[in-house]
């Protein structure tokens, strides 16, 4: 191959290097961008009887959203609500009021606290309802808490119910906030919708 046509090859293939590099190069200002988070939604659906999922002769009965699933416990009453969508669950347990009510609600706040070492703040919401005689507080922590929505229950004479949501993922607030409002929105639908068997 002659000399000349060897120089005009390697020019042209300089050229075309570097309107490819120009092609490839970022505009803008350069800088990265932060990472970004799935978008999260809760599915709309129909709500259901926690007696649809438990059966008959349960302790307490409430209405659910309607993707929830049952995970029974061998303690009557306890349980897990699964959510699938959020790979989150509602874990709930039951104590019958035996004397006792005092030490259920102060195991109860004990259990929620126990989140203030990762938690920013945990605020503390009161529902109390004496025609289906619901007396509850929702504990909702504020930060990458493991449990974000937590709950207690009691008619304050024989029932004492008691609830924790987690979600099986990296805590992180912003990118949970959706499933965490879900699961409020959840805790407030059992108080409104509770009866004692």
């Amino acid at each position: 191959m002659p000399r000349k046509a060897v120089w005009i090859i390697s020019v042209a293939l300089v050229l075309a290097m570097g309107t490819f590099a120009l092609w490839l190069w970022p505009t803008g200002d350069g800088t990265p961008k932060p990472s970004g988070y799935l978008r999260i939604e809760a599915p709309i659906t129909e709500v259901q009887s926690l007696a649809d999922l438990t059966g008959p002769h349960f302790p307490y009965q409430m209405m659910v959203d309607g993707s929830a699933q049952w995970e029974a416990r061998p303690e009557l009453g306890w349980g897990d609500l699964v959510y699938p969508w959020c790979r989150g669950r509602m874990q709930l347990t039951y104590k019958p009021v035996e004397g006792n009510l005092a030490d259920l609600i102060d195991d109860a706040h004990k259990l929620a606290f126990k989140h203030s070492v990762v938690a920013d703040g945990i605020a503390q919401k009161l529902y109390i309802n004496p025609d289906s005689k619901v007396y509850a507080v929702m504990f909702q922590m504020q930060g990458n808490a493991a449990s974000a929505v937590q709950f207690f229950a009691t008619d304050s004479l024989s029932h004492f119910i008691r609830g924790a949501a987690y979600v099986y993922a990296q805590p992180n607030a912003d990118s949970l906030a959706p499933v965490n409002a879900f699961f409020e929105a959840e805790v407030v639908r059992f108080f409104e919708s509770l009866e004692w068997e």
